[in-house]
This record gives C-alpha cells, structure tokens and sequence, in this order.
C-alpha cells in the first residue's frame, strides 16, 4: 500500500510541475490616469516575431484595463532595419513622447516554442518593463515563464502570463 502512496505522489508531482508558471516582478502601483505607449518586445528566441506576438498579447491584456495606451508595435519589417536594441529603444522612446506618453511599455521574449515530443507542449517565457519617459528610469520590471500540456497553444500561456505580470493600475 506504501509503494502506491508513493507512486501517486511522485506521478502528482509531475502534474503540478509540468503546468508550472513563475512569476517574477516588482510590486508596484502605476497611475490609470497616465499615457501610456507599448512598443515591440525585442525577440531573443529562434522563432521569428515572437517579440510582435508577445507585445501585441500584452497591449490586448492592457486595454481591458481601461488604459490609455498608444500601439507603437511595427510590423515584422520594423525589426529588420534595426541594429541593436539600444538603438531600437531609443527610437520608441521619441516616438513615445512625441504621441504624448508618459510611460513606454516595452519588453523582451526568452522563449516561444512547443516542445518536441507527442503533445506538443506549449512553453513561454517573457519580461516586461515599464519606463518613465520624463525621468528615464525603468518603474516597473517583470518576467514571466509558463509551460503546459499539449492541449494549449502558445497564445493561451502567453496571454495567462500577461494577466499575472502586468502591474496594477490605479486612480
């Protein structure tokens, strides 16, 4: 009867951490009444416009919040052109300010991917940062990770981990 308790716990043990999800972020408040502009994250995975995918997830997240928020998020053409990452902020950073917002939500992908095997499973992992365009400093900072059996997709995990991630907005 032991051996099946312990078999039992070893094979739930698998179940919870085979649908596990980390979250990692700095507890803070953001005004609800501010500007707000999202760029696209920048992608350091193999799958091509996982950063578009991600950030596009995040601004749909954002906008059932009742969020002032500005899409600065290009097409994939947008990334093409660009050098690196300082250069890239840099230039949504003006562009922010320019359409008037007080804040830049911006971010990066670690990973997009459905793992090999038969069910395919779904893993996930992004950050987001917020930026305070007056002062330049970064306000707000989280990173996400999520993985889940075969019978989700990307989009879902993706969409659970901007739910949980993104900071609270308030009056």
């Amino acid at each position: 009867m032991a051996k099946y308790k312990i078999l039992l716990l070893i094979f739930l043990s698998f179940i919870i951490v085979g649908c596990s999800t980390l979250i990692n972020k700095k507890n803070v408040e953001l005004p609800l009444k501010k500007r707000y502009a999202i760029s696209s994250f920048w992608n350091y995975t193999e799958t091509p416009m996982a950063g578009l995918r991600a950030s596009t997830i995040v601004e749909s997240v954002l906008s059932k919040n009742s969020i002032d928020i500005t899409s600065l998020i290009g097409g994939s053409q947008e990334m093409e052109s660009v050098k690196s990452k300082k250069s890239f902020l840099n230039s949504k950073k003006l562009e922010a300010k320019s359409k008037g917002a007080n804040y830049l939500i911006t971010g990066d992908v670690q990973e997009w991917r459905y793992k090999t095997g038969i069910d395919g499973e779904p893993v996930v992992s992004f950050g987001i940062t917020i930026i305070d365009l007056e002062s330049d400093r970064v306000i707000f900072n989280g990173v996400g990770a999520s993985s889940a059996w075969g019978h989700k997709s990307i989009g879902v995990e993706a969409q659970e981990i901007a739910q949980k991630l993104i900071p609270k907005f308030v009056n």
